[in-house]
């Protein structure tokens, strides 16, 4: 450096300083906030009561239930679940339609949900470069809770699935659908065509409906129609606002639509799944009430 001028000599030294500096960023990065997955957080679906749930709500805090109410709204855009005297704070995920909840007000539905004790007064917390409710760091899968009103009940469930059963159950059969037997009774015009089964959900053939060695694949599970029994293969059972476990025996209260191509092998059927949903269970026919 003997010789340089004084001047060259800083400049040379800032320009070297500048090359190891880093550039500050131009923006905070954007904040990806992943979708519900309510039985990996908070455990399989259980069905509870809604009078138990609303008289303790706190023995169910952070748990994943099924139960049943009526739908009602709330001064300011809520919603209460009820049952008699029992209440509930609905708090639908942000995938559940309002326009959907609307039409449901005053029915009798079935909500699948996390149940939360809605606090007094939350503080905040950071969550990323952003100052949040609480209840966000606490479930951040889940939509901040409010603070309770005095006119509001103490619990809430968010409910990440909801089913009108009212509705359901007072449609004729769904146009289209069949049974098992039908389709065993008459493979030829049932091979290849697309059909749509109502039944209840048997998980991974854990009750031992059809011959184990009739299971092709090791994500094939079992829909029971009446006393008859189909392989469910091509997709879980799984869909918006559920998601069931093959092998949990308390998932097996549940009823699926499903919607697909039947094969029949003997005394076998086979429905290759194009769509799963969640459903009410049918209501009983009339000779089998009396």
């Amino acid at each position: 450096m003997r010789g340089l001028p004084a001047v060259l000599v800083v400049v040379l030294a800032l320009l070297a300083a500048a090359g190891h500096a880093q550039p500050p960023p131009t923006q905070e990065p954007p904040f990806q906030k992943q979708l519900p997955t309510p039985r990996q957080q908070y455990g399989p679906a259980q069905p509870e009561e809604l009078t138990a749930i609303a008289l303790s709500p706190d023995n169910y805090q952070r748990r994943n239930v099924v139960t049943r109410g009526y739908l009602d709204v709330l001064p300011g855009d809520r919603w209460l679940l009820s049952d008699g005297g029992a209440h509930l704070l609905l708090i639908p995920v942000v995938e559940l339609s309002e326009t959907g909840l609307r039409s449901q007000t005053g029915h009798r539905i079935e909500v699948t949900g996390i149940i939360r004790v809605l606090p007094e007064r939350q503080g905040t917390c950071r969550w990323g470069q952003r100052a949040v409710p609480t209840s966000v760091c606490d479930d951040p899968d889940l939509p901040a809770l409010p603070d309770r009103q005095p006119e509001w009940p103490p619990g809430s469930i968010t409910a990440t699935g909801v089913v009108d059963i009212e509705n359901y159950r007072s449609r004729e059969p769904r146009r289209g659908v069949s049974t098992i037997e039908d389709a065993l009774a008459r493979p030829p015009e049932s091979a290849g065509k697309s059909v749509r089964v109502v039944g209840r959900f048997r998980g991974a053939n854990i009750y031992g409906d059809l011959p184990a060695n009739t299971r092709r694949t090791a994500g094939d599970w079992v829909l029971q129609d009446g006393d008859h029994y189909v392989w469910v293969t091509g997709r879980p059972p799984k869909g918006k606002g559920f998601d069931l476990d093959p092998a949990n025996k308390a998932d097996t209260s549940r009823w699926l639509e499903v919607e697909g191509k039947l094969e029949a092998v003997g005394d076998v059927a086979y429905l290759r799944a194009s769509k799963v949903q969640l459903v009410a269970r049918p209501a009983a026919p009339a000779d089998e009430k009396r």
